[in-house]
Formats: structure tokens, C-alpha cells, sequence
């Protein structure tokens, strides 16, 4: 059996996502580094686990990734380019034939807080398709707000509304700045996330990504188990 690419060897690999402008050089995305090496379970350095404890306070990086990650990044991060390669990663590099049936398929789905950031967020990840051929061979269809990929996954890139979650099967969520999406009125935020549960309940490897700049204490961003949990998640 081939040995399973990791986020960081396609970072690393020139025909991968080292072929991206930004991966020309690393040094500034050390810290990003760690974070990926987090959410998917890899191998750290002694300095990457230094500044892994710092920001956790774990004792130990969770043991084969973690299913739920909570990240709280200042602005100008790189929070939305970040959660259009993870999507891009787990759309391209997973199989989830095993958990699908026939004629079903997976969604990589990205939530944002409003169309605009929505269509930024989307241009991201057609970018990284684009340029890098391999990938660009998976497209079947373009849309809008969605690629089709030849392996069975839609990648889809919707506001964060509790409605363009139901009736599909979600093999990864990644919430883009979350601490900003309304908390009150007809589509809270708590009403996104009780729709997501069972829309991912079907795949036991499917991940759940937030990543936002710091907000009022309101929110799901701030009330969710995980996000106070040292462990993360089991």
C-alpha cells in the first residue's frame, strides 16, 4: 500500500503545494507548521513541540491528530489561506469510499461569515487547484461556490447557515473567522453547529476546523466543550 502523503510532505513538495508562491519559503510558516502537524496527527521537532506546549498547554500532542480544533489567530494570519489548503488537502489526499455509499458524496465544506469572505475564501482554494496540475486533473465540474473532484468529494465553500448543512454528508468543516458569525436571531451559530453534528456523524475520521481572530465572549467559539478542553478531543 502507498504510504498516505501528509499536508506537510505537499507543502513540501515542489509538484505539490511547495509549487504555491507563499511555500517558496518557510521560515514564516513555522508556526503554521506546528498547527498542521496538530490537526493531523505528525511528528514534531523538540522546538515545533516547545511552541506546540506554549499556545496548548498540553503535555502531548493528541495522539493521531485531532478531530476538533479550536484556533484563535490575530488578523493578516493567514487564517482564510490556511482554511482553503486544509480543505484542499483532505478534498484531494482522502479517501472516504469506505464510509460513502453508492451515488453518495463526501463535502469538504467551508463555512464563512458572509458571502463576501465566502467568495475570498473559495478564489483561495481554486487557486491552489489550479496551479498545481495533479489536482487540476481531479476537477469534474466548477460552480460557483463548489468543485466537483473525480474521487467522489465536493468541495463547497457557503455562508454559515445552518440550512446549506443539512441533507449532505460532511467528511470535514472548517469554520472561517467564527467568532464573528451572529450568535442571536434566526440563524445562530448554535443552530450551524447542531446541524453539523449529524451531517458528519456518518465518518469517524471527519475533522471540524474553526479558525478565527479573537471576538466578544459570545458564541459558540467560547461555549464549546473542545475549545476549553486541554485534550482537544479523543
Amino acid at each position: 500500500m502507498a504510504k498516505q502523503i501528509t499536508i506537510i510532505d505537499a507543502i513540501k513538495n515542489r509538484r505539490l503545494f511547495g509549487a504555491l508562491p507563499r511555500f517558496k519559503a518557510l521560515d514564516s510558516w513555522a508556526a503554521w507548521l506546528v498547527v498542521l502537524k496538530a490537526i493531523f496527527g505528525l511528528a514534531m521537532t523538540a522546538d515545533e513541540f516547545v511552541v506546540f506546549n506554549r499556545h496548548t498547554g498540553r503535555t502531548s500532542p493528541p495522539l493521531g491528530g485531532s478531530k476538533q480544533n479550536f484556533l484563535i489567530v490575530g488578523r493578516r494570519g493567514g487564517k482564510s489561506f490556511i482554511s482553503a489548503l486544509i480543505g484542499v488537502f483532505i478534498a484531494c489526499f482522502f479517501s472516504f469510499v469506505e464510509y460513502l455509499t453508492t451515488g453518495e458524496r463526501g463535502v469538504v465544506l467551508i463555512l464563512a461569515i458572509d458571502k463576501a469572505q465566502a467568495k475570498v475564501v473559495f478564489n483561495y482554494c481554486k487557486g491552489i487547484i489550479e496551479a498545481i496540475p495533479p489536482l487540476r486533473r481531479m476537477v469534474t465540474a466548477w460552480r460557483a461556490d463548489e468543485v466537483e473532484l473525480s474521487n467522489d468529494i465536493t468541495m463547497a465553500v457557503k455562508t454559515s447557515d445552518y440550512r446549506s448543512v443539512r441533507g449532505v454528508t460532511i467528511v470535514c468543516c472548517i469554520c472561517d473567522e467564527v467568532a464573528f458569525w451572529d450568535s442571536q436571531g434566526v440563524n445562530p451559530d448554535t443552530a450551524v453547529f447542531s446541524a453539523l453534528r449529524p451531517a458528519m456523524a456518518t465518518i469517524p475520521i471527519a475533522k471540524l476546523v474553526c479558525i478565527s481572530t479573537g471576538y466578544a465572549q459570545v458564541g459558540v467559539s467560547t461555549t464549546c466543550p473542545c475549545r476549553h478542553d486541554k485534550r482537544l478531543s479523543r
